[in-house]
């Protein structure tokens, strides 16, 4: 199994990094740190009689740098220098070294303080995300490693709509019985005169119909955080988040591109903004038209 961590050279790219190593390392997964070299404008500072002779000298300064950042972060990993190929962007860049590589996951740090700027940096995640039917790691800020053992604790959410299980077939490769656990959730929202217990029992059966779609033997729970009708969605999964000590939230977004994410996927982008934990983003299918 291989992961796949981007950066673009930054302090703060890098921030994603140690916890998709912890990730890789209970998974036994190859992890390869990569950032994507644009030829002319990346070699533009190289005095060289070709374009050739320059591009690798900047490949293999940045080489060295990524195995400095991997021996600075202590994750076990490969670099990789990504060459952009003519008429290419980043996120598809990204998608054909991830497809290359036969990547299970792709990690990338989100800088988004607000939905704006989420839309216009976190153009790069949403465009891989948009371009391979495989997940996506994202983490704002900068929040150290927890500090505990055990297996990968994945919240994985839902909605009750068929579309927000499409995060469950996405993560199939990651869920490893003995490596990573997960717990199902579902923010329930009460309705008119009913009591938490009774929108409880509404909705279990939902979650627990899910159990079937992940593999035999994973431990898997259930946690159903009951709300009043107009609460934050996103603030009851962060809550759970915290109550439940995950390592990651898992949930699928309807977002095909930065602007759409910023108008479809309000929960997703609440999520990722304020999560002290990293995100897990899987496509859930088309947009409606």
């Amino acid at each position: 199994m291989n992961i796949l961590v981007t950066t673009d050279g930054s302090e703060r790219s890098l921030c994603i990094l140690p916890h998709a190593g912890r990730l890789a390392a209970l998974l036994g997964a190859d992890l390869h740190l990569a950032r994507i070299l644009d030829p002319r404008s990346d070699a533009a500072g190289v005095v060289a009689e070709r374009l050739g002779p320059a591009v690798a000298e900047v490949r293999a300064r940045w080489e060295d740098e990524l195995r400095a950042a991997l021996a600075a972060h202590r994750v076990a990993g490969a670099p990789l220098v990504v060459e952009r190929r003519w008429g290419e962007d980043v996120p598809r860049a990204i998608h054909r070294a991830a497809d290359e590589l036969g990547a299970a996951l792709v990690a990338i740090a989100s800088r988004g303080a607000g939905p704006i700027r989420h839309a216009v940096f976190g153009s790069v995640a949403m465009g891989v995300l948009g371009a391979a039917d495989l997940p996506v790691m994202t983490l704002t800020g900068c929040p150290p490693l927890p500090d505990r053992d055990g297996p990968y604790h994945v919240l994985v959410t839902t909605d009750g709509s068929a579309a927000s299980r499409g995060v469950i077939p996405a993560l199939a490769p990651l869920l490893q019985p003995g490596k990573v656990r997960v717990t199902l959730a579902e923010v329930v929202i009460m309705k008119a005169l009913e009591t938490e217990a009774e929108a409880k029992a509404r909705a279990l059966p939902g979650l627990q119909a899910l159990r079937p779609l992940l593999p035999a033997g994973l431990e898997v729970g259930f946690h159903l955080p009951i709300v009043p009708p107009g609460a934050g969605i996103d603030t009851a999964i962060l809550e759970a988040a915290a109550e439940l000590a995950a390592d990651a939230v898992a949930m699928a977004t309807h977002g095909h591109s930065a602007r759409y994410h910023l108008i479809a996927g309000s929960t997703a982008l609440g999520v990722v903004r304020r999560a002290p934990v990293p995100v897990i983003l899987a496509k859930s299918g088309p947009p409606a038209r």
